[in-house]
């Protein structure tokens, strides 16, 4: 599969905003959600489109995808 046809994947089945457990429903698990947690701590996680709601960390699709194909780049 290359970057296009996994970029154009994702923003078709992802919804507009997820969660940081979805991440991880929604990578089969490639990425768990203290992954993430660990990650935006670090500031390595996506920072364009993420916000936070009462307790929960959300992220916005399109800077999501661009950022999980980013990360993959060594996979794809």
């Amino acid at each position: 599969m290359t970057k296009e046809e996994l970029k154009e994947h994702l923003l078709n089945t992802l919804p507009p905003v997820l969660c940081r457990q979805g991440v991880e429903k929604y990578t089969g698990g490639l990425i768990k959600a203290q992954t993430m947690r660990r990650m935006d701590c670090e500031g390595t996680g996506p920072l364009e489109g993420r916000f936070k709601r009462n307790r929960k960390v959300f992220y916005t699709r399109e800077p999501f995808v661009d950022w999980f194909i980013e990360e993959s780049n060594p996979l794809v």
